[in-house]
């Protein structure tokens, strides 16, 4: 094992217990170090980062009140104070599940365990710190963006035959991915797996599929690795990734899940669960996952006012479509809207969205004048400055909500003109819209239709349903798409399958589309039509 000269070193001890600290010291002390700093509190061991750069950071998970040591890490990842020289080891007492999986999550350098000697620590960093000196021309190459030079030398380090030889070749599949080099990491990854079975080269070459499109060969190794490894959590979020990129919508979110049941203290996790949960209209998990999300977010670098907005909004559309909500909900989204305003400075666009928001939710508890006085307050600070589309789109849903049906469309007009060259921006539009005006949306409606009608036309009708039922997902308020619908529930009852359930799925798009159509609508023809045929096959319709 290498010696050092641990007179050379600077570490940084972070630890609320200052018997600990001076334990610590002593260790180190008795090693040689010379150059020691302490911390009481995660804001003083980010100032000290702040302020110079250490070669070896003990943090405690537990640093009292406020945020961990997780956050720590991920606050100095986030803000690029901690450089790839400066080996974090996290030192915690905390044995529960949830705590180390989470503190793992986070890829420390390594975990310790309480209570430690100075041997254990001596071994631990005579090992860290020197593979990390092992690795210094690959840090400072990749340090300046020359990821050409770091691959050269990774090559080099590959081939060796001592204990560094593996850590090289993970490192170098990684960079391989990284610049697009698929061909080199499917080379390298292969070779790794002739010599032994190991979870990232199984990932790295699973990641190489994916990477060429070869989704379902992907999918079916990422699912292998994690039935032999379950708590291997990279694994999940590739097979998520992988779910995703295949529209799977239900198999994305129970992969996510999975992820999130390991290591529930994963903020960027449960705010991905929330998103891909609401894409499935599950309310109820995306609330659980959205309120998590905003709690996670109290002590995190990646708390923001966003994702305080976002859980006001899902409650607010679950309150507009009248679920079975909980009566506290409604409250705990005003809650968490005051929280946004104290937690983080607010700029000018996001005060008028959390007043949006607040109007959003008194008008869908039934407190129009209140919910009006916000909406009214909100649209005089918006005259003042050029408001984002995101704004908008809040003030168009408060319109909405108070039964302000023409002055919201008016609105969204003006918006389809404003945004009219911006493809990003009118995909936005689309969710509030009749039918889409994004170039991409309106051909995705055409393909899902398309396929629908054609299994229609085969009377397959549960086939073309569920294409039809993909798209309102997307577009709920698209008049064609629910047409189609009404005419593929004519066409099963048609075919014999006159149930009541059936009838009330038909008579329930047919009430949609009459709160939503005009007699000027083109497809007003063909909506008489289908509600007459609707009506010939069942008597109550």
């Amino acid at each position: 094992m290498t010696q050092f000269d641990y007179s050379k070193l600077s570490v940084l001890i972070a630890d609320d217990f200052s018997n600990f600290r001076s334990t610590v010291n002593s260790m180190l002390q008795s090693l040689g170090v010379i150059d020691v700093e302490t911390a009481g509190t995660s804001q003083e061991a980010i100032d000290w980062c702040a302020r110079r750069t250490f070669d070896l950071i003990l943090c405690d998970y537990n640093l009292g009140a406020g945020r961990t040591g997780q956050h720590v890490l991920e606050e100095l990842r986030h803000h690029e104070l901690i450089s790839h020289k400066t080996v974090f080891i996290i030192v915690s007492a905390e044995a529960s599940r949830n705590i180390v999986m989470s503190a793992y999550d986070c890829q420390p350098d390594d975990y310790l365990m309480k209570p430690i000697n100075t041997q254990m620590l001596r071994q631990r960093m005579s090992r860290l710190l020197a593979q990390r000196q092992s690795f210094s021309r690959v840090y400072a190459a990749m340090e300046k963006g020359d990821t050409t030079t770091a691959m050269d030398v990774l090559v080099d380090m590959s081939l060796e035959e001592d204990r560094n030889a593996l850590s090289a070749q993970k490192m170098l599949g990684e960079v391989f991915l990284q610049e697009g080099f698929y061909d080199n990491a499917e080379k390298l990854y292969s070779k790794v797996l002739e010599q032994r079975q190991v979870d990232w080269a199984r990932l790295g070459l699973a990641k190489v599929k994916q990477a060429k499109g070869e989704l379902e060969m992907a999918g079916a190794w990422l699912e292998k690795i994690i039935e032999e490894n379950p708590l291997y959590l990279p694994a999940y979020d590739s097979l998520a990734q992988n779910w995703e990129k295949r529209g799977e919508n239900h198999q994305w979110q129970f992969t996510v899940q999975k992820a999130v049941d390991i290591s529930p203290m994963s903020i960027l996790r449960q705010k991905k669960l929330g998103e891909v949960a609401q894409l499935n209209n599950d309310f109820s998990t995306c609330v659980d996952a959205l309120r998590r999300t905003v709690k996670l977010g109290e002590h995190s670098c990646y708390g923001q006012a966003s994702n305080h907005f976002q859980f006001a909004r899902v409650v607010s559309l679950g309150m507009e479509r009248n679920l079975d909500l909980d009566a506290g909900l409604a409250q705990e989204a005003l809650k968490y809207l005051e929280d946004a305003e104290k937690w983080y400075q607010l700029d000018e666009a996001q005060t008028n969205q959390a007043l949006l928001l607040k109007g959003r939710v008194f008008a869908a508890t039934g407190e129009s004048e209140r919910a009006a006085e916000l909406l009214t307050q909100a649209a005089e600070n918006m005259e003042s400055c050029e408001a984002q589309l995101e704004v908008h789109l809040d003030q168009v849903s408060v319109l909405q909500s108070l039964g302000k049906r023409e002055e919201a469309q008016a609105l969204l007009k003006s918006l389809q003109e404003m945004y009219k060259g911006d493809q990003d921006a009118l995909k936005k539009l689309d969710a509030f819209l009749d039918e889409p005006a994004s170039e991409a949306n309106r051909a995705l409606v055409a393909t899902i239709n398309r396929e629908g009608i054609d299994f229609y036309n085969k009377e397959l009708f549960d086939d073309a349903l569920s294409c039809f039922e993909k798209a309102r997902k997307l577009f709920p308020k698209h008049i064609g798409i629910q047409l189609n619908i009404v005419q593929a529930y004519v066409g099963k009852m048609k075919n014999g399958q006159q149930d009541r359930l059936i009838a009330n799925e038909c008579h329930a798009c047919l009430e949609l589309v009459a709160s939503l159509i005009e007699e000027n609508n083109p497809a007003y023809g063909r909506y008489l039509k289908l509600r007459e045929m609707a009506s010939a096959t069942v008597e109550f319709l």
